[in-house]
């Protein structure tokens, strides 16, 4: 079916690659769409992701993490209740799971997505950005490189002082998945420092 719009409505040309466009003219060729309707609709979301405050790349982003992340079976917990069932169970065992899960975690994410980690200064960015779209309501994290090794940062102004160290050790096992080990790991309530190097093996 033709698109149809306001007769007052004018078109316009925009220059763009070629190989793009012969890219959405197949996919407006599945969607049984035309391409000047595909290309629109690519428009106005981009404007509509810049009204929110995000770049339209940004939201794609998010969107395959949470994908990611519900094939990888992660669940979503009220904050309060993470902080009451750390309060209740602070033993080591709570850690060593907290820790296993994040190493896991960290293994389906390389095979998920396959980055290239090896240097620090490319796993940092990676890192920094898991660690903004997983719900520990982090409100702020830097990861960054540091010679051989990786430090994280994370403030949260809700976790208290025996779910910060789950989280922490969460950090931990994701990097481990990397082939980083720790060096330094320090947590008060709601505060996370966490240095991993490489490992030379």
């Amino acid at each position: 079916m033709p698109e149809t719009e306001p007769r007052q409505v004018k078109r316009k040309v925009i220059a763009a690659r070629e190989d793009l466009v012969n890219e959405l003219a197949i996919i407006a060729k599945k969607r049984g769409s035309t391409l000047y309707a595909l290309v629109n609709e690519i428009i106005e979301q981009a404007i509509r992701a810049e009204a929110m405050g995000v770049a339209l790349r940004e939201v794609l982003d998010v969107y395959e993490f949470l994908r990611a992340n519900r094939a990888a079976g992660l669940t979503t917990l009220p904050i309060d209740f993470l902080n009451t069932l750390a309060s209740r169970n602070s033993d080591d065992n709570i850690l060593k799971l907290a820790h296993e899960c994040g190493k896991w975690y960290g293994e389906f994410l390389l095979i998920r997505f396959a980055p290239n980690t090896t240097e620090p200064q490319d796993l940092a960015p990676f890192i920094e950005r898991i660690l903004r779209e997983t719900r520990w309501e982090l409100t702020e994290v830097s990861a960054r490189a540091e010679n051989d090794c990786v430090r994280i940062r994370a403030v949260s102004l809700v976790l208290n002082a025996e779910a910060t160290k789950i989280v922490a050790r969460y950090i931990e096992g994701l990097l481990n998945a990397f082939n980083y080990y720790t060096k330094h790991v320090n947590t008060h309530r709601g505060i996370i420092d966490v240095i991993a190097c490489r490992s030379s093996s």
